[in-house]
């Protein structure tokens, strides 16, 4: 309990007081970040953010060129039959 008590004063010493929409949970991933200041940590949460959302727009895009050549593939056997 003593580390998270540190954790928590240096956040009040970084910030001058505690941020308004701080939780438990902000204080444990600073304390894992080793980041003190909430205006740091927000951005760094932002580019966590953007770098998931990134992964998943790739994953979702090779879906759609996986089923593309897939619907080609489809297409070419039906006209080949023909």
């Amino acid at each position: 309990m003593g580390r998270m008590k540190e954790v928590y004063i240096q956040i009040m010493n970084e910030n001058g007081g505690i941020p308004k929409d701080m939780t438990i949970g902000d204080i444990a991933r600073m304390r894992d970040l080793e980041i003190y200041n909430w205006q740091e940590y927000e951005r760094e949460q932002e580019k966590r953010r953007l770098q998931l959302n990134q992964q998943e727009d790739s994953r979702k895009i090779r879906e759609v060129q996986q089923a593309e050549k897939e619907y080609s593939k489809q297409l070419r056997e039906k006209k080949d039959k023909q």
